[in-house]
């Protein structure tokens, strides 16, 4: 089965999503080669890349940009050493890396006016951490849990062990118990974290892909501080929705209509290490 075929099937089982400005297109290579095998991951870094290499993959399916930001032009970072390794390592595997992004969160209007299928993205985060019976009110993009109650902590270490993190950041409450878990999405500093901001008022703890210190940060430590319990988990946007990839290689066999390609997911793994402060008990 040729690339090209496997990647069109792929789409048509997908929602349709018809925005033309779509990040869902070959980034690079030959989609008229003969499929050896599949790679899935959140984000292709060089190592990832290797080892879809070594796994014999000649089509690595991404859900994040290949470079630096959302960026359809890369010409900025031509002359940069990291840029030109990672596309000669592209360019001598024949490794053809197609993006998935759009149509794998289904957007919403004006494209896709009703959701039909999942967001597999965090469809695959509920799957992963085990929480299919907790979800509170969308089950096609679930956002929303109420989970068996747990203490912060507790939770912190479940994240962490199921995400294969170094670490994870803590905002807020850390010595409290913890039940209704809200999922923020974007926390980017932007006009629409006033709305998010509502509605983590309504959750014990709140798990976004990335925050800013002024909005919803700002909101947690006051609401601490006024005597609320609550805290936010951050760990970081590739580390939230890669779950959602591993879920793909689920799925993707029905998707393409054929169970015969291997298919592989690969951890791009946690890009954030940790150095604490130790903290002297004479400073205390």
């Amino acid at each position: 089965m040729k690339i090209g075929e496997i990647i069109s099937s792929l789409i048509a089982w997908h929602q349709p999503y018809e925005n033309p400005r779509t990040r869902d297109t070959v980034k690079c290579g030959d989609v008229e080669q003969e499929c050896t095998g599949i790679a899935i991951t959140c984000y292709a870094t060089p190592s990832v890349i290797r080892k879809a290499v070594e796994k014999h993959c000649n089509l690595l399916i991404v859900h994040e940009s290949l470079f630096y930001g959302d960026s359809y032009d890369t010409k900025a970072f031509w002359d940069l050493p990291a840029y030109q390794k990672k596309t000669d390592l592209l360019k001598n595997s024949q490794m053809v890396v197609f993006r998935d992004h759009d149509h794998m969160h289904g957007k919403g209007k004006p494209w896709v006016p009703e959701r039909i299928r999942k967001d597999y993205i965090y469809y695959g985060f509920m799957k992963e951490m085990g929480w299919e019976n907790y979800v509170i009110g969308d089950q096609l993009k679930p956002l929303w849990y109420r989970i068996p109650e747990i203490s912060l902590k507790e939770l912190a270490d479940f994240l962490m062990d199921k995400l294969n993190l170094n670490g994870i950041r803590i905002v807020g409450e850390q010595d409290m118990t913890v039940s209704t878990v809200f999922m923020a999405e974007h926390c980017s500093g932007e006009k629409g974290d006033d709305a998010i901001i509502r509605e983590a008022a309504e959750a014990d703890v709140i798990i976004p892909l990335e925050i800013c210190d002024w909005t919803v940060s700002a909101y947690v430590r006051d609401a601490v501080e006024s005597g609320e319990k609550k805290a936010i988990l951050e760990m970081g946007h590739f580390n939230v929705e890669e779950p959602g990839m591993k879920y793909m290689a689920q799925w993707l066999p029905e998707a393409i209509g054929t169970d015969s390609i291997p298919i592989h997911f690969i951890q791009s793994g946690d890009g954030f290490q940790y150095r604490l402060r130790e903290r002297r008990l004479d400073l205390q």
